[in-house]
């Protein structure tokens, strides 16, 4: 056990940094024009749906000429994950630099698919604080607890360095809403353009050089590098399998749909000042490390005047974050909080340590709102918790209708501690706006709000014919789920989740 517990003895990758782009890129050339009429400002699309979100990420493997960077800490194996895979191997096969950064908790059952592509001569992978593969991964999580334990949970795709997608979603079905008969998440991410981009990919060299970035050629047992046979076999049968998913629904809805930057998103630019704000990967290794994402959340809902609004599917604030929201509330900052219910969370344990919380927030005067499992039934244009929202997963905060930030990073102990995050805080009074006008308009219907009855919590849902219905108990959540929450609630587990 004691020899498990080590680190991959690899040497140190060769460093690499992003270069500018070419003005003779396609996504340049259809981005300058636009800057010059926003000097020193970035653009932001909002990508709520889960087909649009997707779209954006082809849009750029189709269009891009020169460099794809792509950082995720779950890659699936799927529908989207096949579909995608095929996209950035296109955009390699034309000359593209392909560079793709996985935590390794991404790859179970897929190292064979990146050993392959991995072959590709304009395709480099590396994977991020990787498990040994000469020993049972689960068992790692033991024997290398504090390190395996610990995960790059950043979110991003940076196209020429012109363009960049951050936020919420991993690449897999339920986050694309692709899935049948499974969970759906509800997420959010941007699309951004201008010197955010810069930032973007400054911060992606810094995980991609970093000693916990492994080749995937030091991890796993690459054979012969130069056969290009098997990953010409790969190409082959990625290709047939797509063939045969030809009609599938999702695939009908992507190539239905306008394949051109301009009409997808010239008309939806917010303009404004935007910064990514994100961990350092050595978070991984230290015990004492201070999050400047968190940091910087901290101060400007420190620094809130009018208005909190606050959206986390897994959200655990400790007594420490009870007492910080209560003292906005007191101040006069209106707080409303958006998170899962025990019905639509995909976590139960998460939820088994939140709700301890519930009472004391509410008496603080904190306005708290769980998600409804059924919140997208029968209405369209959802555009702050997603397209579909059998669970939700983006996070997302505005502060007094002029900053939103979106990204990759829950609050709770989990993310403030133990994984590295990333995201991009956006200034801008129109979109802070807007946000705020539509969650005011959605959250009645697509939430149970919480309330203080003769001192329990007690759930109250609004009906589209303006009827409500009260419950005291975990609304449209199983016996088997209250039984779960129950249990784990009562053991010490606060600290990992």
């Amino acid at each position: 056990m004691s020899a498990c517990a080590r680190l991959p003895d690899v040497p140190p990758p060769v460093t690499e940094l992003h270069s500018q782009a070419s003005p003779h890129s396609l996504l340049a050339r259809w981005a300058e024009p636009l800057l010059q009429q926003h000097p020193d400002q970035a653009g932001l699309v909002l990508l709520a749906s889960g087909t649009d979100a997707f779209l954006a990420r082809l849009l750029l493997a189709a269009n891009a000429s020169d460099r794809l960077d792509l950082q995720y800490y779950l890659y699936h194996q799927d529908l989207t994950g096949k579909v995608f895979t095929w996209a950035l191997l296109q955009a390699a096969d034309r000359g593209v630099r392909v560079r793709l950064l996985l935590d390794d908790m991404a790859t179970r059952g897929a190292d064979n698919e990146l050993r392959l592509l991995n072959r590709h001569p304009n395709i480099d992978i590396r994977l991020f604080n990787p498990f040994l593969r000469d020993y049972p991964r689960d068992m790692q999580f033991l024997t290398r607890y504090g390190v395996s334990t610990r995960r790059m949970h950043n979110k991003t795709m940076i196209a020429d360095n012109t363009l960049a997608i951050s936020g919420g979603r991993n690449i897999g079905d339920e986050y694309f809403d692709a899935a049948r008969n499974a969970v759906v998440f509800g997420d959010l991410d941007v699309l951004t353009l201008g010197p955010v981009v810069d930032d973007a990919s400054t911060e992606f060299d810094r995980y991609w050089n970093s000693a916990l970035a492994v080749p995937v050629e030091q991890v796993l047992n690459d054979g012969d590098p130069h056969d290009q046979q098997p990953l010409h076999n790969l190409r082959q049968q990625l290709q047939e399998w797509l063939q045969g998913k030809r009609e599938h629904p999702y695939v009908q809805a992507l190539q239905n749909r306008n394949q051109t930057l301009s009409a997808h998103y010239e008309q939806r630019l917010f303009w404004g000042k935007a910064y990514v704000v994100a961990d350092a990967p050595d978070k991984i290794r230290s015990r004492t490390y201070q999050s400047p994402l968190f940091g910087n959340l901290i101060t400007l809902l420190d620094n809130a005047q009018q208005e909190v609004l606050l959206i986390s599917p897994y959200f655990v604030p400790g007594d420490e974050g009870v007492a910080f929201l209560a003292a906005l509330v007191a101040r006069g900052v209106k707080v409303q909080v958006l998170t899962n219910s025990l019905a639509s969370t995909d976590v139960p344990a998460v939820h088994s340590a939140y709700k301890h919380y519930r009472a004391a927030l509410l008496r603080a005067g904190v306005e708290l709102f769980e998600l409804r499992p059924d919140a997208s039934s029968g209405r369209e244009n959802r555009r702050w918790t997603g397209s579909s929202s059998a669970s939700l997963h983006a996070k997302m905060l505005v502060i007094d209708q002029r900053y939103f930030y979106v990204g990759s990073m829950n609050l709770d102990p989990r993310s403030i501690r133990e994984n590295t995050e990333m995201g991009v805080l956006f200034e801008q009074a129109q979109l802070g706006q807007q946000a705020s006008r539509d969650l005011q308009q959605n959250l009645p219907f697509e939430s149970y709000q919480l309330q203080l009855h003769q001192g329990e919590v007690r759930w109250q849902e609004m009906r589209t014919n303006g009827a409500v219905q009260y419950y005291d108990n975990e609304p449209h959540a199983s016996l088997w789920r209250r039984l779960q929450s129950w249990l784990l609630g009562v053991l010490p587990l606060e600290a990992e989740l």
